[in-house]
């Protein structure tokens, strides 16, 4: 007796001039699904993702409603993502599965999806056609945030268990996965008008450790113009954001604060050593027992190395500083109200913030006769005889540096000159080399 071969693969079961259809055949479990079909005339072949229900020996379409996929002018291959055999039931792989319920969700009537290396992405009315191009990039950028999910889970689980068994699991870092920084770079719009300080200085740190892994000279130089345009781009969008608000006639204090807050560094070029913001609205003392009349500064800086405070104190660009009527002759003036009461709202909180310094419990600052700052109006609204007295004015105040708005701004733009600079002498670098 002759036995009958069992079959458990893909067959073909119609072969004609136009194209070739196969099915999954089970021959035991009586299992006989379409799973794909090859077109002899044009570069395509589709497939019909399913799976064996064990319990019911049943071939069963994959997904709920996509029903098939169709591949153009990847001349019969699979592009990565996809599973290339009957016997695992072609479909997608976990990578896709995302935009697989993406589609499914949106999109109720549609039963194909079709890439191809010969068209546009589009949708139409039960198929939605992807350009290879927007499919790779939606499987990279899948693919990168599930790695990045599953390489961060897998620290935070690590980390977890080591501080509980620090003999046994040793803490750190999750690994980078690559595709993240372009991702993030296509995906959220105005990087470069809205990166942090922090940002910034990542990346510079990303940008040197890449310059010094790198040993040909002409990469260094070239990852050190990245760095340098960044910066460039960066100063140079802070210089049209100061001048917008420079040219307004009404702005609230609050919003220069906020600026400065944003843009903190601004600050440090007031300064002859290197220096941080350690506190924007810092509460520097003076509460009664009625709990009121505490004194808050604007923002309060320190010394980066010795740790020594400073006080900053903002008024708006166009607060007057002195009076319109000379006090004496044609060319002596006096202080304004808004300017006069700057001098001694500063120094009333440095007073305070001396006198209660232990109290506050500051254990990471010191106050050493701290230098006090004011921002304030700006030079062009002073007339030739106001700027004389300006002049006397601010040389001859020991304990109080006022700046004008105007001064800060020139030092910034100061700064774009470097970069200018710089540039050339890379551009000669570079000749010099090649």
């Amino acid at each position: 007796m002759i036995k009958e071969e069992v079959i458990d693969r893909e067959v073909v079961s119609e072969n004609t001039p136009e194209k070739t259809t196969y099915c999954f055949v089970n021959t035991k479990k009586a299992i006989n699904f379409l799973c794909k079909i090859t077109y002899k005339n044009e570069d395509k072949f589709t497939v019909f993702p399913f799976f064996i229900d064990r319990e019911l020996n049943q071939a069963k379409n994959r997904y709920r409603k996509i029903q098939s996929f169709t591949f153009e002018g990847f001349r019969g291959k699979f592009p990565s993502g996809f599973l290339k055999n009957a016997e695992r039931g072609y479909g997608a792989t976990r990578y896709l599965a995302p935009l697989k319920k993406f589609i499914e969700k949106r999109f109720d009537n549609v039963t194909n999806i079709t890439i191809t290396k010969k068209g546009k992405t589009q949708i139409g009315s039960t198929s939605i056609v992807l350009s290879f191009q927007d499919f790779e990039n939606l499987r990279r950028g899948i693919s990168s945030i599930i790695r990045s999910s599953n390489e961060s889970s897998s620290s935070f689980i690590n980390n977890y268990f080591a501080r509980s068994f620090p003999l046994v699991f040793q803490s750190g870092n999750a690994k980078y996965q690559g595709g993240a920084i372009a991702r993030v770079l296509k995906e959220y719009k105005n990087i470069e008008t809205n990166l942090s300080v922090d940002d910034r200085e990542a990346l510079f740190d990303l940008f040197q450790q890449l310059s010094l892994s790198k040993k040909d000279a002409l990469e260094k130089q070239n990852l050190i113009r990245t760095k340098q345009i960044i910066e460039k781009k960066f100063i140079e969008d802070i210089v049209e954001k100061f001048e917008h608000y420079l040219k307004l006639k009404k702005i609230k204090e609050e919003k220069w604060q906020e600026f400065f807050k944003e843009n903190s560094w601004i600050f440090s070029q007031l300064f002859a050593y290197p220096a941080v913001i350690y506190k924007d609205k810092a509460y520097v003392g003076g509460k009664s027992i009625l709990d009121a009349e505490g004194r808050i500064v604007d923002f309060l800086y320190a010394n980066k190395l010795t740790r020594n405070s400073a006080i900053i104190e903002i008024k708006k660009h166009n607060s007057a500083m002195f009076t319109e009527t000379p006090y004496r002759g044609s060319n002596v003036f006096c202080l304004h109200k808004e300017l006069s009461g700057a001098i001694s709202q500063v120094l009333d909180q440095r007073d305070t913030y001396l006198k209660q310094f232990e109290s506050l419990r500051c254990t990471d600052i010191t106050a050493f006769s701290p230098k006090c700052l004011i921002i304030i109006g700006t030079i062009k609204q002073l007339t030739k005889e106001q700027y004389k007295s300006f002049e006397l004015l601010r040389t001859a105040i020991k304990d109080v540096e006022i700046i004008t708005y105007d001064e800060l701004y020139d030092r910034i733009k100061g700064i774009l000159s470097i970069f200018s600079r710089e540039e050339l002498e890379l551009k000669k670098i570079e000749e010099k080399t090649l």
